[in-house]
Order: structure tokens, then sequence, then C-alpha cells
């Protein structure tokens, strides 16, 4: 009777405990990051799917900035080290090497989102690496995932640590170079339309 109605809720609440507790905030990854660091990487981000050489000069940078192992590094941090292992991949004319740059920058993204799902730079960092590989590696389920949650992420704006404009221009790269399905281009179409 009663007992049944009282541990049904405590499971249910424990649940609902557990299922906020597993959704960090965005903010969490970008905790302990320097922030004159991740504005110079941003910065130079783009550049770098361009050139080797700005690819090179950031990887540099951050390797020689932080501390230890890649793995214990902030997970934003984490995340544009992973895509720039991939633009190394990407810039190399050797093919093995090619592929065990993707192969190396998959295995740094492994966990990323899934650790920080409201994170729209790590989850847009994500998806244009794994939405341009080839399907060989298998992630494309990953990156359509990612396009679907991205258009929601981008209309929502619920990720307070990337900018109004870091947002449209999500949404334009996605419309321009994601494919999306004709529900996701019109969450992006209005994510572009806001006011803000």
């Amino acid at each position: 009777g009663s007992r049944n109605v009282v541990r049904a809720m405590v499971v249910f609440l424990l649940a609902v405990a557990v299922s906020a507790a597993a959704a960090p905030a965005p903010e969490e990854a970008y905790r302990g990051a320097d922030r004159a660091l991740l504005e110079q990487v941003r910065g130079q981000f783009k550049a770098a799917t361009e050139s080797a050489a700005v690819t090179a000069e950031l990887i540099a940078r951050m390797d020689g900035q932080l501390p230890g192992d890649v793995a214990g590094w902030p997970a934003i941090f984490r995340a544009y080290r992973a895509s720039l292992e991939g633009l190394v991949g990407k810039h190399s004319h050797k093919p093995w090497d090619k592929y065990v740059r993707v192969k190396a920058a998959l295995a740094q993204f492994a966990g990323l989102v899934e650790a920080h799902p409201e994170s729209i730079e790590i989850r847009g960092l994500r998806f244009a690496f794994y939405y341009q590989i080839p399907k060989l590696f298998d992630v494309r389920p990953l990156a359509l995932a990612d396009r679907a949650v991205l258009a929601d992420l981008l209309l929502r704006r619920g990720d307070p640590t990337v900018t109004a404009v870091y947002c449209r221009e999500m949404a334009e790269w996605i419309l321009q170079n994601g494919d999306p399905r004709p529900d996701e281009r019109k969450k992006l179409a209005a994510a572009l339309a806001r006011p803000d």
C-alpha cells in the first residue's frame, strides 16, 4: 500500500536527481580554463582549419601552456585539442598519417559530449569534425545526433558560455555545410533570426 507509494516516490526523486546531476551546466566544461588562452585558441581555430602551420602553432601553444596530460585539461581545451589532432590528419599528405591522426582525435573526443551535453561549443566542435571525416570511421550516427541537438541548443540559447555571435556563426555553418534535415533547418533559421 502506502509503503509502495513512498518507495515509488523515492525512486522517482532519485531518478530526477540523477538525471539533473548527469547533465552538468555548460559552464562545467570551462572550469579551470585560462580565458586568455581560450580566446587565442578560438580566435585562430578557423585559420587552423585551412593551415597546417596554424594548426601546429595552436597545438604547441596549448601543449606548452596547459599542464600535464591532455586528459586532465578542462573539457573545452580537450575538445579543441581533439579537433586540432584531426586537423593535423586533414593537412597531412600521407594516408596512414591521416588515419592515425583521425583515430587519435576520435579517442580524445570519447566521452566529452556525453559529459557536457549542453555545451554548444564542445558539441559543435565534435559535429564539425565527425560530419566531415570519411564514413569508414563509423561516427556518422553521432554526427547526426549532434546536429539535431545543436539545432535545439542554438535555438534555445541555454549555454551562457558562448556569445550570440558564436551561436549565429555555428547555425550558419551547419546550414551551409551540415545538410540539416527540414525540421533542423527551421530551428537553425529561427536561431539566426533571434534579435539578441
